[in-house]
């Protein structure tokens, strides 16, 4: 007989099985296209598993943008921690954001699909929200560093929140529809030199 937790771990192994059949359905077939018995058969699981541990559709692609969506936002947010000049900031940052969004378009795919959704269905609006407010949070931290290390803005604080993420968003955007491309490449570099500008140290601070 299996113990409470060797149940628990069994579990928490199918629930993966089923989160990375979802991303290989969501890459593959699209947010409108992924239904719950064609993640049950990429998974081998069966769609009954698939309504046993997440519930409902909703219920499953909410998971995966929370897990899988908190990951990417980690992952930029530990590239850019202790960093303090700006160009060094705009750079590791957006190295390691390209580097996450290209390996994983799926969650791209889930996430700007869950958002065409919330727009009918309220219900599908927290999680559609939870990466764009977890890099919201994150610009937030870098521009009250670069404010507390005696950095002052060139434009208000509310405006800028909006065009960074804005323009983040835009390019992730982008890439989806058009993929890795000159343009693109050439619109990160001028976004990037935005970015590298909209602050400064006051002269003789």
């Amino acid at each position: 007989m299996r113990t409470v937790a060797e149940r628990s771990r069994k579990g928490e192994q199918r629930a993966e099985t089923i989160v990375d059949a979802a991303l290989r359905c969501l890459a593959r077939d699209g947010y409108a296209g992924t239904s719950l018995q064609r993640v049950g058969d990429e998974s081998a699981l069966g769609k009954r598993a698939v309504v046993y541990y997440f519930g409902s559709r909703d219920g499953l692609f909410d998971h995966v943008v929370r897990v899988v969506g908190g990951r990417l936002v980690d992952q930029i947010e530990q590239s850019v921690l202790g960093l303090e000049e700006p160009a060094d900031i705009v750079a590791r940052g957006f190295e390691r954001m390209w580097e996450a969004i290209t390996s994983d378009r799926a969650l791209l795919v889930a996430w700007f699909g869950l958002r065409t959704e919330a727009i009918t269905n309220d219900g599908l609006r927290p999680a559609a929200n939870y990466i764009t407010d977890r890099m919201r949070a994150v610009i937030a931290m870098l521009i009250d560093n670069a404010l507390a290390r005696g950095r002052v803005l060139h434009m208000r604080r509310p405006a800028l929140d909006v065009l960074i993420l804005a323009g983040i968003q835009g390019l992730i955007l982008e890439y989806v529809e058009r993929g890795s491309t000159p343009d693109l490449h050439d619109g990160i570099a001028e976004f990037r030199v935005f970015l590298e500008g909209v602050s400064s140290v006051p002269p003789g601070a």
